[in-house]
């Protein structure tokens, strides 16, 4: 989710929840509800240590780090402030929290209970990046803040109201709209959320006799028009699944494959060469998407080049 909506969710959730404390609360819990996301500097640390769980939306976004990076916050916090240290330690876990649970809901798996399990879960409403969402957060922190200089008495008004009432309606739909629509859905298929509310993906991936059928569909909820985007189909008897087991195997130490599942192979072959293209689908984005291409020599079984990237792919 965009840093934009999560501020706006967090400045809601405090007026609401804690008007009738000291105003550097609400500033404080505020900035806890958008501080996971500044975990985009354990980038290079990753590179070096080679692990997943430091490259954005990993240990950052684990209930038992909220809790832990929110204790040594509030010391810091009550230090500043004199306020009281265990009403800070818990605002900051809570509205930290808030955070992790509003990623939840998005494309990308994220490890809630790291480090006691690394297993990653997503509820998946909406799109990591929506940038439809993005785009009203930013406007209404924008308004907000001109509305501070040119209309103070809509500033302190009860417009929030309204506010909280659209991001109320917005992820209630989304919610119903994922429940409903999955729940018709065959096995192996999975609902994509697109940037619009009324549009939304199907991931399908089937077994017809002899062969594995992918098959990734865009529809418009309340309408009969559906498109279909990609579909492949990768042979049971020849060395197709094969080699589409190897690559899912190798996939999985790259990071996006971690977050993301919906998997569409596009394959090329000749005599000497094996060339696989995993096209991750939850990442489609105005005709292109994320994906890792594999190069393997037929002869020898081995992987010859590997390379990722949005360019890589396009409808």
């Amino acid at each position: 989710m965009d840093i934009f909506t999560h501020f706006i969710i967090g400045i809601l959730a405090s007026i609401y929840g804690l008007k009738s404390l000291p105003f550097s609360l609400v500033i404080y819990a505020a900035i806890m509800s958008v501080i996971a996301d500044f975990d985009i500097f354990l980038e290079p640390l990753r590179l070096i240590k080679k692990s997943n769980f430091l490259s954005h939306k990993g240990l950052s976004h684990s209930y038992f780090t909220a809790l832990l990076f929110s204790f040594f916050t509030a010391i810091l916090f009550t230090f500043i402030t004199n306020e009281n240290f265990l009403i800070a330690w818990i605002i900051g876990f809570l509205f930290y929290s808030l955070h992790v649970t509003l990623d939840l809901i998005t494309a990308s798996k994220i490890p809630i209970f790291y480090p006691f399990s690394k297993k990653r879960y997503r509820f998946f409403i909406d799109r990591a990046i929506n940038l439809f969402l993005a785009l009203i957060s930013g406007l209404v922190v924008l308004s907000y803040f001109l509305m501070f200089f040119y209309l103070p008495e809509l500033f302190f008004s009860n417009l929030y109201h309204y506010i909280f009432g659209f991001y109320l309606a917005y992820f209630s739909y989304r919610f119903i709209s994922k429940i409903w629509i999955q729940f018709k859905l065959p096995k192996n298929s999975l609902y994509i959320p697109g940037i619009l509310p009324f549009v939304y993906f199907i991931y399908e991936n089937s077994s017809l006799g002899n062969s594995n059928l992918f098959k990734f569909t865009k529809k418009i909820q309340f309408s009969n028009k559906n498109s279909l985007l990609l579909q492949s189909e990768l042979s049971k008897s020849s060395n197709d699944i094969k080699f589409y087991e190897k690559a899912i195997k190798i996939s999985k130490d790259y990071v996006f494959f971690t977050k993301w599942e919906a998997v569409i192979p596009i394959v090329e072959k000749d005599d000497e060469y094996y060339t696989i293209l995993l096209v991750l689908t939850e990442s489609y984005f105005s005709g292109s998407a994320y994906a890792l291409k594999m190069v393997f020599n037929r002869k020898s079984d081995t992987i010859e080049n590997i390379s990722g990237g949005f360019n890589l792919f396009k409808l």
